[in-house]
């Protein structure tokens, strides 16, 4: 039974062999093959000059706002105006109650006519004789005084019908019906969002620079745009606390815009030496942007940092030097190392 398990040293020969022979076929067959050439387009990257600007942070506000007060002093019959109503001038937005004013109106009609009769009666008597020059002239006082008041007192019944004052939106309302409307409370506030503006302050060194119809882009983040902002007012007194200058940008019209969002605005300082690449050149693998470089015919995979994206135009802060080349538009198939053939 014993004599099964034994194996000649012929066999035992054989096995090792055979197993050596297996695995060196194994190894042979899994080696990678050489990755084929491919077209890429490249271009040398040389450094340039950029423009360097200051970032200065501000708000977007309606160029044209008001909060609408009465002229006179009454109760409130009717508020029309409800926050985010559009409103055309001269449309009636809120009704006062004047009652003592109406009555004024009434005395003051009477008194006209009673002055107009008593100037027809003196000019009268005056051709008779009867009256001295002096009355008549004192009759056409009085008529041209109890005329006078009859217009004001009109004009003061007109205010007791508050209108908006230009075409815009209601932003907020002070008062409701019931309420008591006097000169300086307002009633509602109003604003005009098709002509924006964005107000920035401007340090001191900056402001110097500045003048009245220069163009700088404009940033607003919440809207996701970029414009060209035109300087319309500059303050000409600094703030005491902050030592810097008030500076109001025209904003072109843009449907996204809204007052009260937030806006950068990059106003100009000179030029720097930087490297930029086409932003097409970038490829992001979840945190790291990579480019390819080329080196002796292949591309390399070279981790880079990048900085402002403009125009199309990525800076590299890190990563690159000057003067190598780059693919400019990476194949999806493109592989570290791969040999390549410019197109």
């Amino acid at each position: 039974m014993n004599s099964l398990f034994l194996f000649s040293p012929v066999l035992v020969v054989s096995l090792v062999a055979l197993l050596v022979s297996g695995c060196g076929g194994h190894h042979e067959a899994n080696a990678p093959e050489p990755l084929p050439p491919i077209a890429i387009e490249a271009r040398q990257v040389d450094r340039c000059e950029v423009p360097v600007f200051e970032e200065v942070v501000g708000t977007v506000r309606p160029r044209k706002e008001a909060q609408v007060a009465a002229k006179v002093t009454g109760r409130v019959l009717d508020l029309k105006a409800v926050p985010g109503m559009n409103a055309s001038q001269g449309e009636v937005l809120a009704t006062l109650d004047v009652e003592e004013l109406d009555a004024a109106l009434d005395r003051a009609k009477a008194v006209l006519v009673q002055a107009d009769r008593d100037l027809v009666r003196y000019r009268g008597l005056i051709e008779s004789g009867a009256v001295a020059k002096a009355e008549l002239e004192q009759a056409e006082s009085r008529q041209r005084m109890a005329a006078a008041t009859v217009r004001e007192t009109q004009t003061m019944v007109g205010n007791a019908k508050v209108t908006a004052p230009f075409d815009g939106t209601v932003t907020r309302k002070f008062l409701e019906p019931g309420d008591l409307a006097s000169p300086g409370r307002a009633l509602f506030a109003m604003e005009d969002s098709s002509l924006l503006r964005l107000e920035i302050d401007v340090a001191e060194s900056l402001a110097g620079n500045l003048s009245i119809g220069d163009q700088f882009r404009i940033e607003v983040a919440g809207a996701g745009v970029d414009l060209e902002g035109t300087v319309s007012e500059i303050n000409p007194s600094a703030d005491v606390g902050s030592r810097t200058f008030s500076v109001k940008l025209d904003l072109p019209e843009n449907d996204q815009l809204r007052a009260g969002q937030f806006g950068r605005a990059f106003l100009p300082l000179g030029q720097r030496k930087a490297l930029v690449v086409p932003e097409s050149a970038i490829v992001s693998r979840g945190q790291m942007d990579y480019l390819f470089v080329v080196e002796k015919g292949t591309v390399r995979l070279r981790i880079v940092r990048t900085g402002a994206t403009k125009s199309g135009e990525v800076e590299i802060l890190a990563g690159l030097d000057g003067g190598e080349s780059i693919v400019t538009a990476p194949p999806a198939e493109l592989q570290d190392g791969q040999p390549i053939k410019e197109g």
